[in-house]
């Protein structure tokens, strides 16, 4: 029996059931190194890029430190943002851009501007110089982004456009991951100081004191310079780099374009006239101005370090039992956000295969308003680990009991990020449904754009929430407070914004493939 079921297979084609696993794998690596190569040239690019914001970040604490801005965080707060708003116009520019003219020329000079604007800041001493050239910086990386989307759009097809986006989102992750590590490797910083008996301005006047200025500056200057030399070493790669036909993985196009004589690009390219066209797009609108969506993560992701080591007290990670605390907290919260972040798109890619077209949009909806009670319920945990205590020093722990509740704080945030960390990669591939193909570069721009100005003000906002609660109950954790409060604020105005994308969906997508079905026939009559 096991001998005709092997000839069977032969006789079909199929490899035998117990190979199917080592099949797929193959059939994996193989797709990646023939369809997705290029990916493969600019992604080490794209990882060195995504760090950018992280260096910045990470840095904060030495940063606040090293320019004594510990009674004014609100101008940490305005680096943040300016930064993030030239980055948007940067964006929005090169997007437009990219739907012009060829993309891997522009990707190589803005590469080469982001690595002139890190350089000149690993050698700023004054706070003026770090602004200024963290702007240039900042915006070239803008760019680079921009040119990154426009050219991932077009290397998957349309079924897949969920996971090229979760892809995006995981080598961004992947940026912060090796941002953080590598900053962390040159901090030689120590956190020496009775957290327990002073309060936030005090834990950072106690840095300065207890380090050299010296130490600080190399602390976070060092990695914006060797992230700089990396990524020039990462734009070998872009050289080689094939760019792809506009519009070639489209479902309704691919079978036309697969002829190396058409080239969509040449027929039908973006105009001015045409932005006109585009926001008159319901669906369009509301998923660009949507920028309530990213105002808490802007404040999260500026705020994540000085959160967690001056807010909530594990400055100290010398003792075995904080790094314990920390790890039960942290670890659910990634592999949640992890896990979320491929499934949901996934999920909408298999359901617009199986005749559902919205379905991507839709569930960047429902996924936009369920993630909000979880970061409610988690952040209200407030804890403190030098006192060992939870809701803003009400609720004392034991250390058993502590490490349960950073357990618990870090499972119902987990499953929170597992919901919000979706949204963004539907988000832009919802984004691609609904324009045309020689539009996309375009608002997948405009779409960043937003999100950029929302992480700014998130940034600037937050961080000024921050000074305001020093005066509140929150005057020892300022930061928790700010949290709580923009998720009450953005975070329901966040949703309300998606609302209307129900009502409209459905006919501006069938608009789009419809005119995608005329221009099939076109483009088959230019070809007769």
């Amino acid at each position: 029996m096991e001998e005709q079921r092997e000839k069977i297979n032969l006789t079909t084609g199929e490899e035998p059931i117990g190979n199917k696993p080592f099949s797929k794998i193959k059939s994996f690596f193989e797709k990646w190194l023939t369809e997705y190569k290029s990916i493969l040239l600019f992604l080490p690019l794209i990882i060195i890029v995504s760090s950018d914001d992280t260096t910045l970040i990470v840095n904060e604490v030495l940063i606040v430190t090293y320019f004594e801005l510990e009674t004014t965080m609100a101008s940490f707060g305005a680096l943040l943002a300016v930064s993030q708003i030239f980055k948007a116009f940067a964006m929005i520019t090169f997007g437009f851009l990219s739907d012009k003219y060829p993309r891997k020329k522009l990707l190589i000079i803005s590469t080469l501007a982001w690595f002139t604007g890190d350089i000149l800041v690993s050698f700023s001493d004054q706070f003026w110089q770090l602004f200024l050239f963290r702007v240039i910086a900042s915006a070239s990386a803008g760019a680079v982004s921009a040119i990154a989307l426009s050219l991932l759009a077009d290397l998957f097809s349309s079924d897949d456009r969920g996971l090229s986006f979760a892809i995006w989102g995981a080598l961004s992750m992947v940026g912060i991951g090796v941002g953080a590590s590598l900053c962390s490797v040159f901090n030689k910083v120590e956190y020496d100081f009775d957290i327990d008996a002073i309060d936030f301005i005090a834990r950072i006047q106690t840095i300065r004191d207890q380090n050299s200025l010296e130490i600080i500056r190399s602390s976070w200057q060092a990695p914006f310079l060797v992230f700089a030399l990396i990524g020039l070493g990462c734009l070998i790669f872009v050289i080689f780099l094939e760019e792809p036909k506009k519009a070639a993985k489209e479902k309704l196009l691919e079978g036309i374009l697969a002829h190396e004589e058409v080239d969509y690009g040449k027929f039908y390219s973006i105009k001015l006239s045409d932005l006109k066209f585009i926001w008159k797009r319901k669906t369009t609108f509301f998923l660009v101005i949507n920028f309530f969506d990213v105002v808490l993560s802007g404040l999260i992701v500026g705020s994540l370090v000085i959160w967690v080591t001056i807010d909530m007290g594990f400055g100290q990670l010398s003792d075995i039992s904080s790094k314990i605390y920390l790890m039960l907290f942290l670890v659910p919260v990634l592999i949640g956000g992890l896990i979320g972040m491929f499934y949901w798109p996934k999920k909408g890619d298999k359901m617009v295969k199986n005749g559902k077209p919205t379905a991507r949009v839709k569930l960047a909806v429902f996924l936009g308003w369920a993630h909000l009670p979880f970061l409610l319920i988690a952040f209200l945990f407030i804890p403190d680990a030098s006192n060992l205590t939870f809701l803003n020093g009400t609720i004392q722990a034991t250390s058993i009991g502590f490490g349960i509740g950073m357990f618990a704080m870090g499972i119902i945030l987990g499953i929170g990020m597992n919901l919000e960390l979706a949204v963004g990669a539907l988000h832009y591939s919802s984004m691609i449904d609904v324009n045309l193909p020689e539009h996309r570069g375009t608002m997948i721009a405009a779409a960043s754009f937003i999100d950029a100005f929302g992480r700014a003000i998130g940034s600037w906002v937050g961080l000024a929430f921050v000074d305001f609660m020093q005066g509140t109950i929150f005057n020892a954790r300022p930061l928790s407070g700010a949290i709580l409060l923009s998720i009450a604020i953005f975070g329901i105005g966040s949703g309300l914004l998606w609302l209307p994308i129900y009502k409209y969906a459905d006919k501006d997508m069938a608009e789009i493939s419809c005119i995608l079905e005329k221009r099939r026939e076109e483009l088959e009559k230019k070809i007769k």
